[in-house]
């Protein structure tokens, strides 16, 4: 991770004028291939299904475009925040007060067992089509929304799998030298749901994932184990993400019925041991807990959704309130997984 809320002719109209500021800041128009808009929703930008509205949005496609609308933002003084499919992010109804940039950068190279993928792609889609040419190494994380970007941003994993165990190589833009760098797998600095990619000004544009020909799968995790027992199956590539799909589809809401931001806590981790936050949810008797239009999903507990008309702030409450509970009765802090936009 859309609407806006201006008419068509109103975001011609501002997009001309920014297109004149730029050109009063120096910046070549004949080489400016997007449209920076003010006032666009970002209600529609987000899974959640809330939020307010970005002062400035831009897409951009291109290293070119990245650079041109970054300059733009340190011609103003605005603050940036990086989107790819909205999946991880809870907005504030207040909105966001600096410049959007979506991450549209497209493209996959595949090089024998090596995929060269640009920032603005699916995840799924990458998984599938690694499943499709009969490469190992990221099929347990089949389903998981969002784009390239974010998913190594934020270190995504999932049935005992995590993006960092293959990614070799991340191509990033630096807001402040105004160039791309390459970093190694040990210069990402990845841990649990963390990568340096969250807290310094980078902007990820193209991963560089190594997969296996050939490998064992991972099915040691519980579900993956039960679904085997039950269905009385022996995984392939294509049977075990097919597997998660219906493990997945059991889990977690339906998207077109419900906004939600998947798992919006992080699983503690005490002492080095890594705790499941769901099995101590589901505990204190939490699992369906509900507020108003918020509530914790029936059949995942980690799983915040929006039942309907919930706004950011009482999302936040809620989900407040749930970390506070967990603490009294089990001393133990619990951590949002999820990235707050605006001011809460």
């Amino acid at each position: 991770m859309y609407s806006s809320i201006v008419s068509s002719y109103d975001r011609r109209r501002h997009s001309h004028r920014l297109l004149l500021e730029l050109a009063l800041a120096g910046h070549n128009l004949t080489e400016l291939t997007m449209k920076i808009e003010e006032n666009i929703s970002l209600k529609e930008f987000n899974i959640f299904k809330v939020g307010g509205v970005a002062n400035y949005f831009c897409r951009v496609s291109s290293i070119d475009e990245l650079k041109q609308v970054v300059q733009f933002a340190r011609q103003k003084e605005l603050e940036i925040f990086i989107l790819g499919s909205g999946s991880n992010i809870l907005v504030s109804d207040d909105g966001f007060g600096g410049l959007v940039i979506k991450i549209e950068l497209k493209g996959v190279e595949l090089k024998d067992n090596r995929l060269i993928i640009s920032a603005g792609e699916s995840w799924d889609d990458i998984v599938k089509l690694s499943v499709e040419k009969s490469l190992y190494g990221i099929e347990n994380m089949s389903f998981i929304p969002g784009t390239v970007g974010a998913g190594v941003a934020g270190n995504i994993g999932a049935y005992g799998s995590e993006i960092k165990d293959v990614v070799e190589y991340v191509e990033v833009f630096d807001i402040d030298k105004l160039k791309t760098f390459k970093f190694n797998n040990k210069q990402c600095k990845f841990k649990y749901r963390e990568s340096i990619f969250k807290k310094k000004n980078f902007i990820i544009t193209k991963v560089y994932v190594k997969l296996l020909e050939d490998s064992e799968l991972n099915t040691t995790y519980k579900d993956i184990q039960n679904y085997s027992k039950e269905n009385n199956i022996t995984f392939t590539l294509k049977t075990l993400r097919q597997a998660i799909r219906e493990i997945r589809n059991n889990k977690f809401p339906n998207l077109s019925k419900y906004g939600t931001a998947g798992s919006f806590f992080k699983n503690p981790i005490i002492e080095g041991n890594k705790l499941h936050l769901a099995k101590i949810l589901d505990e204190l008797g939490m699992k369906g807990l509900r507020e108003g239009d918020v509530a914790l999903y029936k059949n995942q507990p980690l799983v915040v959704v929006n039942l309907g008309e919930a706004t950011a702030k009482e999302i936040k409450k809620f989900t407040d309130n749930v970390a506070q509970k967990v603490f009294n009765k089990k001393n133990i802090k619990i951590i949002p997984e999820i990235v707050f936009i605006g001011e809460f």
